[in-house]
């Protein structure tokens, strides 16, 4: 299992899923699920509750994140918590955003 991963090779990989692939995870273990979510200006973040807490880390770019209904601007460095079944998307961003997911799968 790699230990080490680079973000210039996860997007690669995401470019090979196609024009509509904006995410891909690349670490799943019995804790947590990690991966990588792009979206170029324009690109609509469709995305749906999840039953998982989630953490988001925004690498590059800057944008908004809409959670439950109200929007919160996010940009390089910010940190987000998205607790499980909390309705959320990115949008508004001019430039391309890269933001680290991280799902907490554990159960209790």
């Amino acid at each position: 299992m790699d230990k080490i991963f680079d973000l210039d090779s996860i997007l690669l990989n995401l470019d090979k899923k196609g024009d509509s692939a904006y995410f891909l995870d690349f670490l799943h273990n019995s804790s947590f699920e990690v991966g990588v979510l792009r979206l170029n200006p324009g690109q609509k973040d469709i995305q749906g509750l999840h039953s998982e807490d989630e953490l988001y880390f925004v690498m590059e770019g800057k944008g908004y994140i809409n959670m439950v209904e109200k929007n919160y601007e996010v940009r390089k460095g910010s940190c987000i918590f998205v607790p499980s079944k909390t309705e959320h998307y990115f949008h508004g961003n001019k430039e391309r955003l890269v933001v680290l997911y991280v799902f907490n799968v554990s159960k209790s």
